[in-house]
């Protein structure tokens, strides 16, 4: 997916680096720099477009940057695991129990599931394990 931020203006060399800087802070993606093409003039869009796209913007970041942190506690878990089975003894057992959900055996329990029960609240409500 790509997209086009156009800068114009007295201003728009520092602006421009503002907004690489931020692309890639948050979405660790680096901008590139074209020149406007020389034959066209410049378009003005549909406001109503340009609204709808400036407001989709935060929840994008916001999705991407729950992606981020989901992966992150995917490879803790999956170092945890492999500590866990590496040194779990044949006669050991641990298991993760969360509210009314069964008992989860963390020694043979998949990334996915352990995941997906950190994510339950002990209600049975989703909640967000990466903030506390």
């Amino acid at each position: 997916m790509s997209i086009t931020i156009t800068i114009a203006g007295p201003n728009a060399p520092a602006l421009a680096a503002e907004v690489e800087a931020f692309l890639a802070d948050v979405l660790a993606t680096r901008a590139e720099r074209l020149p406007p093409p020389e034959d066209q003039t410049v378009q003005r869009g549909d406001p109503l477009a340009v609204a709808a796209l400036v407001l989709s913007i935060p929840s994008a970041v916001a999705a991407t940057l729950d992606l981020a942190a989901r992966a992150r506690l995917a490879e803790r878990i999956d170092r945890l695991l492999d500590r866990v089975r590496g040194t779990a003894a044949p006669t050991d057992s641990l298991r993760l129990t969360s509210g009314a959900a069964p008992e989860l055996d963390l020694i043979t329990a998949k990334r996915d599931a352990v995941l997906d029960r950190l994510e339950q609240a002990p209600d049975g409500t989703a909640k967000d394990p990466t903030k506390g």
